[in-house]
């Protein structure tokens, strides 16, 4: 079965999962979805606007490293006030600006100085592993004046698992602050994992106080003139038995604000595929886009994936890492080969039933935390509750063949694949047939498809489904995974295997259309349930069941028909769940929300079967949700209200991670599918079928599409007010043919090479 029976843990284990894996929220904190992030690998920093972490909570705001919050207060006064915050930004992944000025400033009674006479401007970067801070104060006044600034500081050093209110606090020792000298201040925690974890504090100039506490600061400013309070931020783990060889924070000086992090994010921008618009708000969304991939992007074992989300998520998840990999493969592939060699690393050997491990699995989730180290979270490292990673895991490879070409690594990677297989195997439910989960536990159920929170599989009467569980999509994703996969084994030389994979494929999707197809709703159901019982409900997860290319073409098309209804479609993107079922809540977080990403798949399915109007609309409503987002950053879910005259902003939800990697990766892949870029390298060949533009864009320009070890440039000139594009190509480098067609594929075919068409 897809996991464990649950009577197999201590009870004291059964009692950790249920408190973890039952929510129906991210997290327990008040609203974090607007907070200005810095970032560099395992490190960033999620403040308010003002550029502080309050001292106030609970709440998600602080400096975070290896699952754990290295600050969790930090906030400056002038005068013992809080400054007025005129805004707040963060326009790179490595720097961020917030403007602040002050009210009137009175002393014994008086007005000392007007308000708004001071700014004040606090910058950061993040270099390696620390945060430089640089505020500028400045006198706008035409007298002198003389204020106190004070940077207030705290650490408390919570596990990740404590700051989002679901683990208590482990038996580590917070220590007391220390003062070293006139310029600096470790705070330091030593947890029950054997680490010792501190922060340092570098001020210069030196403050006129120090305290364990906070730095203050007396400035005097003539007329025009301005002074800079800088701040270094470095946190630091070091595991017992080292510190004797590796002191903790290491002396690191203050130093003026440098830019060199710019370099580094120039290279990826440059190594990735260009587009360009004829519309100057597409190419911002778009670039906004860019670059939040750039800032999630980090490292494990040398290995390049993208992170899930700031700040709950920022760790590889399988299913997360899979996805965005698949959406971004287009515009470059490294990260894709990376992910799936770090997915390959952490596949399950043996059975663990606390950590819902199997042979053959793909992690749901690894985290690296004081609470993982313990063994007091299922996370520890590696989780693998998740009954689709695994069937991602191989469309990925299969979708990383067809643009790289790179047959090797399917080669290096077989006995993975091997395994992966084997556990999909096993996780068919021996009676129905389909691939199911299970875990049941008082407070909900343990879900284990993308809607992964404890209440986000229902029935049609709001009730919660009876294990095990059949989801709809995962039946897809398994179809899709057999078919790609065959076709790398015939590549491989495997025909044999290659035919038995397609005739499992072909079994599953006759059995699928006699028992997930329900006429009443018009729609395949969400799930099946104990007993083949229907989870009778219109959930967005009958739309990716058309990405997995698994549903008959007429069915396809009543399918668009029902997500594009009033209920379904909210003008925004496809909401999670009916606003008609029972259960639907627009704030809730799986149960009538609307998900990037998922009206992405949407997207690309309904293009499979040539449903283009519906993908036009849910481009479009996608496209113009991000463009009244902060900074153009589509966040990981908003809330499911519908759009209209009076209501033409999409709703925010409030502990959203933002940015998230495949909310970033959501309008790439829509729009790779809306020009019908399908690779085909180890057929030699790019094709471009049934390309289509997006409202409001007239030309469009696709500059350095890798296609193996070929660059292509292409221009798409709209022709018709359908959408349909004329293009144009040029090879930039390397040998590949460029295909053009208006025929459509079955939509269950992935084999390469693609229906045949003229050159572009």
């Amino acid at each position: 079965m897809a996991s464990s029976p649950a009577h197999r843990l201590h009870p004291a284990e059964h009692r950790t999962k249920e408190r973890i894996l039952t929510h129906t929220d991210p997290a327990k904190v008040r609203k974090t979805t607007e907070g200005v992030v810095l970032k560099a690998g395992s490190l960033f920093l999620v403040a308010t606007d003002s550029g502080d972490v309050p001292f106030e909570g609970p709440h998600g705001y602080g400096l975070y490293f290896h699952d754990c919050r290295f600050l969790d207060g930090y906030a400056l006064r002038v005068n013992g006030v809080s400054p007025t915050t005129l805004a707040g930004s963060s326009d790179r992944a490595f720097r961020t600006r917030h403007h602040l000025t002050t009210g009137p400033l009175v002393r014994g009674g008086r007005t000392v100085v007007p308000g708004n006479t001071i700014g004040l401007l606090r910058e950061r970067i993040v270099r390696g592993g620390t945060i430089h801070e640089r505020t500028t104060v400045r006198n706008y006044g035409a007298t002198s004046a003389t204020v106190r600034i004070t940077l207030a500081f705290r650490a408390s050093f919570e596990d990740l698992f404590v700051v989002r209110g679901f683990v208590r606090r482990p038996r580590g020792r917070l220590r007391a602050p220390v003062v070293r000298g006139s310029d600096r201040v470790m705070l330091r925690y030593d947890g029950g994992d054997g680490y010792a974890r501190a922060t340092r504090l570098t001020f210069a100039p030196r403050p006129a106080r120090l305290s364990r506490s906070d730095a203050r600061f007396d400035v005097t400013l003539a007329p025009g003139a301005a002074q800079d309070i800088e701040v270094v931020i470095t946190p630091c783990e070091t595991r017992a038995g080292d510190t004797a060889r590796h002191s903790p924070c290491p002396p690191t000086p203050a130093a003026a604000l440098e830019h060199w992090p710019a370099r580094a994010e120039a290279v990826w921008l440059a190594g990735t595929t260009q587009v360009r618009a004829s519309s100057p708000l597409f190419e911002r969304v778009f670039d906004r886009a860019r670059l939040d991939l750039h800032l999630l992007r980090s490292s494990l074992d040398g290995y390049d994936y993208f992170a899930a989300g700031v700040p709950w998520f920022a760790t590889l998840f399988g299913r997360d890492a899979a996805i965005t990999a698949i959406q971004t493969l287009p515009y470059g592939s490294v990260v894709g080969r990376d992910t799936l060699r770090l997915l390959a690393r952490y596949q399950a050997r043996a059975v663990d039933a606390y950590r819902d491990a199997e042979p053959g699995k793909i992690l749901h989730e690894y985290r690296m935390g004081e609470l993982a180290r313990l063994g007091a979270v299922p996370q520890s490292p590696a989780y693998y509750g998740s009954v689709d990673a695994t069937p991602l895991f191989l469309i990925l490879l299969s979708e990383y063949v067809r643009w790289s070409g790179d047959l090797a690594l399917a080669r290096e990677l077989a006995p993975n694949v091997e395994a992966a297989l084997g556990w999909m195997a096993h996780a068919i439910d021996d009676g129905d047939g389909y691939m199911v989960y299970r875990g049941r536990y008082p407070n909900g159920l343990v879900n284990q498809g993308w809607k992964d929170s404890g209440n986000a599989i229902v029935n049609a009467d709001g009730s919660l489904p009876e294990p095990p569980i059949a989801l709809c999509e995962v039946q897809a994703y398994a179809f899709r995974a057999w078919r790609q996969t065959a076709v790398v084994r015939r590549a491989l030389g495997d025909a044999a295997g290659a035919a038995a994979l397609e005739r499992r494929a072909e079994a599953l999707r006759v059995r699928f259309e006699r028992d997930f197809w329900d006429e009443a709703l018009g729609c395949y159901v969400l799930a099946r349930q104990a007993g083949g019982r229907p989870a009778a409900v219109v959930a967005s997860n009958a739309g990716q069941v058309l990405w997995g290319g698994i549903a008959a073409p007429e069915r396809a098309t009543r399918v668009a028909a029902r997500l594009m209804a009033r209920d379904m479609f909210s003008g925004w993107g496809i909401r999670t769940l009916s606003s008609r079922a029972v259960a639907y809540n627009p704030m809730s977080y799986h149960l009538g929300s609307v998900w990037p990403h998922d009206s992405s798949l949407i997207l690309a399915g309904l293009l499979r079967y040539g449903l283009d109007e519906p993908a036009l609309r849910i481009f479009d409503g996608i496209f113009e949700a991000a463009t009244r987002f902060r900074d153009f950053r589509l966040p990981e879910l908003f809330c499911g209200y519908p759009r209209s005259d009076a209501e033409n902003e999409p709703v925010r939800y409030p502990v959203a991670c933002s940015p998230q990697a495949w909310a970033a990766g959501a309008l790439p892949h829509a729009l790779w599918n809306l020009l019908g870029l399908r690779g085909d390298t180890p057929a030699g060949a790019l094709h471009v079928i049934r390309p289509r533009l997006p409202k409001g864009v007239t030309e469009l320009s696709v500059d350095g599409l890798a296609v193996g070890s070929a660059r292509v440039d292409l221009r798409f000139r709209r022709g018709a007010d359908d959408g349909a594009a004329d293009v144009e190509s040029h090879v930039r480098a390397g040998e590949i043919r460029v295909e053009v067609t208006d025929a459509l594929p079955a939509p269950s075919v992935f084999e390469w090479p693609a229906a045949p068409g003229r050159a572009a």
